[in-house]
């Protein structure tokens, strides 16, 4: 969705896009293509300084743009620093009203993404997580580490995620949930489905689980109360 925001974007600002010649992805870093003879890069600090390009002439407008909770890319031309992209997921009317709801049920909200920190931690502010339970600049196959060294402390995990870089922290969470508009991969590796985007559905399945924990329980006492007076 991001890359098509940008491709539209381009194409609004009359923009002729053309496909790459070569293209490649470098996981939680950005990309790597050839446009024409011209090697292009789209991506993070590090995926500019890995090519011994110096990215720190863009630091201010970075830093400005992360501070708004959004993502900011650095674009490489032929070796040489050309400028900064930045999109940005827009947040849920309902995410600041779930994570209230989850607080006050006694539960820790933690954010784990591969954004930057500044940029997480924007996000963060707007629902009302606190910023020690941030995680930030993760990358996609250390997510379920993440979860694993969140449930190392003794505590139980539960994983809420879309993506197929969720999918190995949705398998190794107490409770792994995916979002019902998500990828496949993910729904198939969590426990629960959640069958809208709705982030105050994931309350909800907390309190059906306990009213079904609940009535469980009531269904034993009566049983062995009725068993017992027979």
């Amino acid at each position: 969705p991001l890359a098509r925001a940008i491709v539209d974007g381009a194409e609004e600002r009359g923009i002729d896009v053309s496909d790459p010649d070569h293209f490649e992805n470098v996981p939680g870093h950005g990309i790597r293509a050839t446009v024409g003879n011209s090697e292009v890069l789209v991506g993070n600090r590090k995926l500019l300084r890995d090519n011994d390009i110096d990215p720190s002439p863009a630091e201010e407008t970075m830093e400005r743009l992360e501070n708004e909770g959004k993502t900011a890319m650095l674009v490489a031309y032929e070796g040489e620093l050309v400028g900064v992209v930045a999109d940005a997921d827009t947040v849920k009317e309902s995410s600041k009203q779930a994570v209230t709801a989850l607080q006050e049920r006694g539960v820790d909200v933690m954010m784990i993404t591969g954004d930057n920190e500044r940029t997480a931690r924007a996000v963060a502010k707007q629902v009302g997580i606190d910023p020690k339970n941030v995680r930030a600049g993760v990358l996609p196959e250390d997510k379920s580490n993440a979860v694993d060294s969140i449930q190392d402390e003794g505590r139980q995990a539960m994983m809420v995620g879309d993506g197929v870089n969720d999918a190995p922290a949705l398998a190794v969470a107490h409770v792994g949930t995916a979002i019902g508009s998500g990828t496949d991969v993910a729904i198939e590796a969590a426990d629960v489905t959640l069958m809208r985007d709705d982030p105050l559905d994931v309350v909800k399945a907390i309190r059906i689980s306990d009213a079904t924990l609940q009535k469980i329980k009531q269904n034993l006492v009566w049983a062995l109360g009725y068993n017992t007076a027979m």
